[in-house]
């Protein structure tokens, strides 16, 4: 490189995120999710990411010092590549769309045990909550506010809407359904739910 020395050179290349360290993190997160859809909770363990992604354990535990991490990353990586909507200019149908988005991730494969599993985990060890709260949770939450700050700024969401306790109560029914009541997370469910939240936040 001209005007650049060898040392240099060498520093800026070790500076660079490593595509190899890259790669491995994208094949494991892969392999996990993929896991996700047909496993229960208990069944997604270090040796069944190892053998379906063919990264040894001992590197897998390099970028994840435990499986509960592992899987809350996988899973939050894969429902947020499932959940994207796009802005159609219309609240009520872009909330339609991402919960219907979010209610076929949680309701698909081994998603009920994997997302009972991280809350159980949650419960009992505050600091995973911490973790817990600030992935998955927080993605989820984000998407909903987006949605709904985006209503307010075209006046198709009241302006004195508390935009937190929406999101608890849309969010907090699709997690009753599928943590409690076990009942079907579908295309009628998730309609009525949105026409009961709309018709709340519509301007007065």
């Amino acid at each position: 490189m001209v005007g650049t020395t060898r040392d240099e050179t060498s520093a800026a290349r070790a500076s660079r995120p490593s595509r190899p360290a890259a790669e491995t993190r994208r094949r494991v997160l892969d392999a996990a999710a993929g896991l996700i859809d047909r496993l229960s909770y208990d069944a997604v363990t270090m040796d069944a990411v190892a053998r379906a992604s063919g990264v040894g354990r001992s590197t897998i535990y390099r970028h994840w010092p435990s499986r509960r991490l592992l899987v809350l990353e996988a899973f939050t990586h894969k429902t947020d590549k499932m959940t994207a909507v796009t802005d159609t200019g219309d609240t009520v149908a872009d909330l339609r769309t991402y919960l219907l988005r979010l209610a076929w991730c949680l309701d698909f494969g081994g998603a009920a045990s994997v997302v009972s599993g991280l809350v159980s985990e949650a419960v009992q060890d505050e600091e995973f909550a911490r973790m817990f709260r600030a992935t998955m949770v927080r993605e989820r939450r984000r998407a909903f506010i987006a949605i709904l700050l985006r209503g307010q700024e075209r006046g198709q969401v009241r302006a004195d809407l508390d935009v937190s306790v929406t999101v608890d109560a849309l969010y907090g029914a699709v997690h009753h359904r599928l943590l409690v009541t076990r009942k079907p997370i579908d295309e009628r469910f998730v309609s009525a739910l949105v026409d009961v939240v709309a018709a709340g936040f519509a301007p007065r």
